[in-house]
């Protein structure tokens, strides 16, 4: 996979997810089937933010070569990455209800995308 389609793909991603998510946690983690008290919709705010701030590095970083694409590719496989791994591990303890998997399957997707993005040499 081309690595600016990658990087503007998760971009667009982190705003479609991050950007509800700071601005309406209680609403957007309940689909899951998760209740939060004020201190879970604080903290998924943050979290919210965060994703943000990842999708604003990915679209303004898009067009970098070399060493620091490489980089910019391998810390985006990471969140990816461990986001399954927290995510689902949560899911199978029993601590997240079933309907939260569906974050694991959008975090393996993308996953297998920066996978990809990270084996094409870079320019």
């Amino acid at each position: 996979m081309h690595p600016r389609l990658a990087l503007t793909i998760g971009a667009v991603q982190s705003f479609a997810f991050g950007l509800p998510l700071l601005l309406f946690p209680s609403a957007v983690l309940a689909v899951s089937g998760l209740a939060l008290p004020d201190a879970g919709a604080a903290i998924a705010r943050g979290a919210g933010a965060t994703v943000v701030g990842l999708g604003v590095i990915d679209w303004m970083l898009r067009d970098l070569t070399g060493a620091a694409l490489r980089g910019l590719r391998g810390g985006n496989l990471a969140v990816q990455v461990l986001s399954l791994i927290v995510n689902g591990g949560e899911v199978l303890a029993g601590h997240l209800p079933i309907q939260a998997a569906s974050a694991s399957v959008v975090h393996l997707v993308l996953s297998v995308m920066f996978l990809l993005a990270l084996r094409t040499p870079s320019r």
